[in-house]
């Protein structure tokens, strides 16, 4: 599940000022990808206030949260799990949700209870309690507040519904994906390419706005249009007929692997972004494996992706060029270089850096968000990180790529340098700042 650090048991006093010190040890995380950096769960719950101040200090420090396989989370364990986040280094201090379960895990919420006994009370003793459990559920606000934690109004609404005595669980796909809830690792659906990329469309559509997808009847099968499809990748628009009115578009980008990180088993495989309509701009939301399957499925029943298996292993690519508009170009990386000079934004959660020259630690000009469209002036024009020896290598190695497409070391070095940021564009943004961005933020 992409942990450093495990939870079990209740959760008790002193647990938050024990989550600081090892914080406090590790370190603030600094990696490119949320796996490493997660913090695996497996509680039936405890103190609810202990557990708010577990989950400012997760927030604070910008630790994602797990549920591995065949754990559960429950009641102060769930506000916990919910704080869980990811911060890109280079996404200028925006973060965006990061908390995953496991298929088989579980996941529930209820109110806090008044903490009564079997005995009768006073009504100052009745009016305590009531009092305690009012502040408990104002600390969730709070945290929501202050802490900037996606909870939904309507996943608040249901934990506050079901009384201390019963769990509401995270049972289906519709929920996860509504309450933005990741479900991982699961496999790709093996064909039913038009509904699969619908529901990733609705699914992630729903999480950004917090709506059902079920409350009205079953969302519609989206026609696609395929920009670019591979044994491991796919790039595809729908018809205007998605969201408010019917006349907003859904593109959709699905990475196997390398596309947008090689840990895609237990993390995000893809992005949707919305345009055109009513939405008035462009909207982009992450997209995993689980939510191309029906929103009433329950996520118990969904694949799961086995270690050692990969995403490319279920068909899904393959049964895309048997759909209608899967005639896409094929292929895998044959240069280093760009071959639009309207390029797009991916391999980020929210944001990645404006730079004022190549390279990671030049000075910041200005943000680029997920999916935005940048102009590149020279695609040919292909730049070494400023003062790494291995800049101009993989310049030659892009080079020698562009001379030979065919050649697998050559592809396989060529991918490494860009993961590697050792090779930048000069971009504007779409606000008409100049700057540098890394190749590997950058696609066609």
């Amino acid at each position: 599940m992409g942990c450093r650090i495990s939870i079990d048991g209740q959760i008790g006093k002193g647990d938050a000022e024990t989550l600081r010190a090892v914080f406090e040890e590790i370190g603030y995380p600094t990696e490119y990808t949320p796996v490493g950096r997660r913090i695996c769960l497996n509680s039936a719950g405890g103190s609810l206030l202990e557990g708010l101040a577990m989950a400012d200090l997760i927030a604070e420090w910008n630790y994602g949260t797990a549920v591995p396989d065949g754990a559960s989370c429950e009641s102060a364990c769930s506000i916990v799990f919910l704080a869980g986040r990811f911060n890109n280094p280079e996404a200028g201090g925006a973060f965006s949700v990061d908390r995953v379960m496991h298929p088989r895990a579980r996941v529930g919420f209820h109110a806090p209870s008044l903490l009564l006994g079997e005995r009768s009370y006073s009504r100052q003793e009745v009016d305590k309690a009531y009092a305690i459990a009012l502040d408990s559920m104002a600390g969730i606000l709070r945290h929501r507040a202050e802490s900037l934690t996606s909870i939904p109004d309507s996943l608040f609404l249901d934990l506050l519904g079901t009384p201390p005595f019963e769990m509401t669980y995270v049972e289906t796909v519709g929920q996860a994906a509504r309450w933005q809830i990741a479900v991982v690792p699961v496999a790709l659906p093996s064909g039913g390419v038009p509904e699969a990329l619908s529901h990733a469309c609705w699914h992630a559509d729903s999480g950004l706005l917090d709506y059902s997808l079920t409350e009205y009847g079953s969302p519609s099968v989206l026609e696609f249009s395929f920009e670019e499809l591979t044994d491991e990748a796919l790039r595809a628009s729908s018809s205007r007929e998605f969201r408010y009115e019917g006349s907003a578009q859904c593109e959709l980008g699905i990475f196997a692997s390398g596309g947008f990180n090689d840990y895609s088993a237990v993390n995000y495989v893809g992005v949707a972004q919305y345009t055109g309509g009513a939405t008035d701009q462009d909207v982009s939301g992450t997209v995993y494996a689980y939510m191309l399957y029906p929103p009433e499925q329950r996520i118990d029943t969904l694949p799961i992706l086995r270690p050692g298996e990969d995403l490319r292993a279920s068909g899904f690519f393959r049964a895309a060029r048997g759909a209608p508009g899967g005639d896409a170009p094929t292929g895998g990386l044959t240069s280093c270089r760009l071959t639009q000079t309207n390029a797009q934004v991916i391999n980020v959660n929210e944001f990645v850096n404006l730079r004022a020259a190549p390279g990671l630690r030049a000075p910041i000009v200005g943000q680029l968000r997920l999916a935005e469209r940048v102009q590149v002036p020279d695609i040919g024009l292909l730049l070494p990180v400023r003062g790494a020896p291995r800049g101009p290598t993989c310049v030659s190695i892009c080079d020698g790529l562009s001379r030979s497409p065919s050649d697998v070391g050559l592809k396989d070095s060529a991918e490494g340098c860009i993961a590697e940021n050792m090779l930048w564009y000069q971009v504007i943004s779409s606000s008409g700042v100049t700057g540098y961005v890394s190749r590997y933020f950058l696609t066609d």
